[in-house]
């Protein structure tokens, strides 16, 4: 099957949302809902790309319908932006509030989805554009208090750089280290880690005020309220299929541990999981695959 993600036509929800809405929906930038609207306008997401690379970006194009997808396969819900320059380097951005140890795997799945996206079929490599993933976490993921931690592949017996067009950058608003990178960062670091901290520094900062300024817009859009609803039921969900995927692997591990010690047979094995002999047998073969 296709395993590209589809994507989820955000805006387009018929369903009304409960009465009780959410009083303090997409409060701080670090809400990744909140961060990919706010990521979703040009100008903001041009000026938070110069701010991270520290260099001139004269134009952004911000490929919107890419901001929330949902991935059939892996029924996962992401929400990550997806821009481009007039380089043509391309942009991945997401905000990271949970540490769930695997950032660097997650950093290689996007820079691939990136590559296929950017390649069409017998397209030669060379046309591969620069691609560049940028995490913002609200936690140090290495552990070494640096701001910023920007890799690129290099030749492991002499460092040199291997060119291929790919970085990954992970930015840290916990960090201490501010030697070699600019202080706008570490302002703005500062300001996603602590938004209500240091409001007199902030208050000349333009980027800062101006993504404010589009937080208090944004959190006045009914529309944009429906969306972020309909975000949290599906994150809801999501969370249900886990847990309940999670039991029935756990009975399954039961059952094959419990057939391989010949206290039951494959018939009531498989009646235990509501499967007929086949579906039984079937399921034990995708489990010992994966």
């Amino acid at each position: 099957g296709d395993s590209s993600p589809m994507l989820c036509p955000i805006g387009q929800s018929n369903e009304k949302p409960p009465l009780q809405a959410l009083a303090k929906w997409g409060e701080y930038v670090t809400d990744a809902f909140m961060f990919a609207a706010v990521m979703s306008d040009a100008e903001s997401c041009r000026g938070v790309l110069e701010r991270i690379l520290g260099i001139p970006i004269r134009k952004v194009m911000v490929h919107a319908e890419h901001v929330l997808f949902v991935n059939p396969e892996t029924r996962g819900v992401r929400l990550d932006v997806y821009a481009d320059d007039e380089h043509g380097t391309v942009y991945n951005v997401e905000m990271q509030t949970t540490d769930n140890k695997n950032l660097p795997k997650r950093s290689r799945y996007y820079q691939g989805q990136m590559d296929m996206d950017a390649l069409k079929t017998g397209e030669d490599f060379a046309r591969l554009p620069q691609s560049i993933v940028i995490f913002i976490c609200t936690f140090d993921p290495f552990g070494r208090e640096r701001y910023r931690y920007t890799f690129v592949e290099t030749c492991r017996e002499d460092g040199e750089l291997l060119e291929d067009g790919t970085c990954k950058i992970f930015l840290n608003t916990k960090g201490k280290i501010e030697t070699g990178i600019g202080q706008e960062l570490v302002r703005f670091l500062k300001w996603i880690g602590e938004p209500d901290a240091g409001k007199e520094k902030e208050e000349n900062d333009l980027l800062i005020t101006k993504i404010r300024t589009q937080i208090t817009d944004l959190k006045k859009n009914r529309g944009m309220e429906e969306n972020y609803m309909l975000f949290g039921e599906m994150l809801d969900e999501e969370r249900r299929q886990g847990q309940k995927e999670g039991l029935q692997q756990g009975k399954m591990d039961i059952l094959l541990k419990l057939l391989q010690e010949h206290k039951i047979d494959v018939k009531t094995a498989a009646s235990i999981m509501g499967m007929n002999e086949d579906e039984f047998a079937k399921a034990v073969k995708e489990c010992q695959e994966v």
